[in-house]
């Protein structure tokens, strides 16, 4: 079943926080990451995405299936890593085949999964899915991130 993180295991790696945090819980296995995030009806953006129509933004959507990716690289032990991944060294490179294909709105569930599609320091390649209530909300072909070691 692979290793359960809850929140607090989470925010205790994770370089993004609250109120740019997008995973509640999440369970590692071998090539693969998966969890899940309750939208809250609070989230700062909905003030402005849209007013009086709150909408949670696909660029956020895609950014969730991003971090599943960071915390699979700090939290998975993977052996193809190598070593103690640096938090303060992963970034965003890229995007391919994104697609969001449903409307999220407050008080759902996206339940999220990222699998290993490449992993070679310092590049790493997930491909990732979100759904919400059995329905497909938003993927990506390929999510790549650069990281490098703790020194």
């Amino acid at each position: 079943m692979g290793t359960k993180l809850t929140k607090e295991q989470i925010l205790a790696v994770m370089p993004q926080q609250p109120p740019f945090l997008f995973i509640d819980e999440a369970v590692v296995e071998e090539g693969k990451i998966s969890a899940v995030y309750k939208i809250k009806e609070d989230e700062v953006f909905f003030k402005g995405h849209f007013k009086g129509n709150p909408v949670f933004p696909g660029t956020l959507m895609l950014e969730t299936l991003g971090q599943l990716g960071v915390l699979y690289l700090l939290k998975s032990g993977d052996s193809n890593i190598g070593a103690d991944v640096d938090s303060k060294k992963i970034f965003f490179i890229s995007a391919d085949g994104c697609r969001c294909q449903r409307i999220c709105r407050p008080g759902e569930v996206m339940e999220c999964t990222a699998k290993v599609e490449k992993m070679r320091h310092p590049i790493a390649r997930f491909s990732g899915e979100m759904r919400i209530a059995g329905q497909k909300a938003a993927s990506a072909e390929m999510i790549t991130l650069t990281f490098d070691y703790v020194k």
